[in-house]
């Protein structure tokens, strides 16, 4: 075994870190927050997910000229219908144009 290698196995873990640094009370925090930006992330993916289902079911088109619009690859084109797509700002305007909508963001 190299000694880079040696090194990296002896590294502490990131939760033996947290466990050093926060308190039960901090870490249960940071575990709160991280969940509630999970859910907001979720939730933001599926609303471009129905966005992109109802531009496809008005413009009666399908998976493969969706993504011809798009100009993308199969696989991103499954990602973004199936809620998974990690999105840019960038990349949302642009869907956004090929739907020809505006995109905004609302905070409720």
């Amino acid at each position: 075994m190299s000694k880079k290698s040696e090194r990296i196995k002896a590294m502490p873990t990131l939760e033996e870190v947290e466990a050093k640094l926060l308190s039960p009370e901090e870490r249960a925090e940071v575990d709160q927050q991280a969940d509630k930006m999970i859910a907001a992330m979720r939730e933001l993916q599926e609303s471009v997910s129905s966005a992109v289902a109802s531009y496809m079911a008005k413009e009666k088109i399908g998976f493969n000229e969706l993504t011809r619009r798009l100009d993308t690859s199969s696989r991103q084109t499954s990602r973004l219908l199936k809620g998974e797509a990690n999105l840019t700002m960038a990349s949302i305007a642009e869907l956004a144009a090929v739907m020809g909508k505006k995109a905004r963001v609302v905070f409720e």
